[in-house]
């Protein structure tokens, strides 16, 4: 009677094992690599821009800027706007606030009619407080 109610012995399952070191170690380098790349592709994205320089230069907090730029529409906040709707556009961003700062980022080589023109756009648009950024100057060491 002991013989026949023996129940026979389970074999043990062999469970799938997926190593996932390889997997892992590709999605970080994948990570990196376009970590870095990304950073390049943001150097390049700025506006070539040549200030003039001045002594008193210093920076402004709550602002709008205006980007004035030799042979290209102008902007405002990054923002393509043309000559006739730089007012309203100024407008839609500080929600009228008449008393915010409006920075004008005007290049050096920008006809001097473009900047009064741009500038008479802002006035325009009862906007009062008007920055002309420079970059500050650097001083220079006598050569010998």
């Amino acid at each position: 009677m002991s013989e026949a109610f023996v129940l026979p012995r389970r074999r043990r399952r062999i469970r799938p094992y997926l190593d996932l070191t390889a997997m892992i170690d590709t999605v970080f380098n994948l990570l990196i690599f376009f970590a870095v790349a990304s950073s390049f592709v943001g150097a390049r994205a700025g506006i070539d821009l040549r200030l003039p320089s001045a002594k008193t230069a210093q920076p402004v907090p709550e602002r709008v800027v205006l980007t004035l730029l030799p042979g290209q529409p102008i902007q405002v906040d990054g923002r393509t706007v043309p000559h006739e709707e730089i007012g309203p556009a100024i407008t839609r961003l500080t929600g009228g606030d008449l008393d915010t700062q409006i920075v004008v980022m005007a290049d050096a080589r920008v006809p001097y009619e473009e900047l009064v023109a741009a500038l008479d756009e802002v006035r325009l648009a009862k906007y009062h407080r008007i920055a002309l950024a420079a970059k500050a100057k650097t001083e220079e060491k006598p050569t010998r």
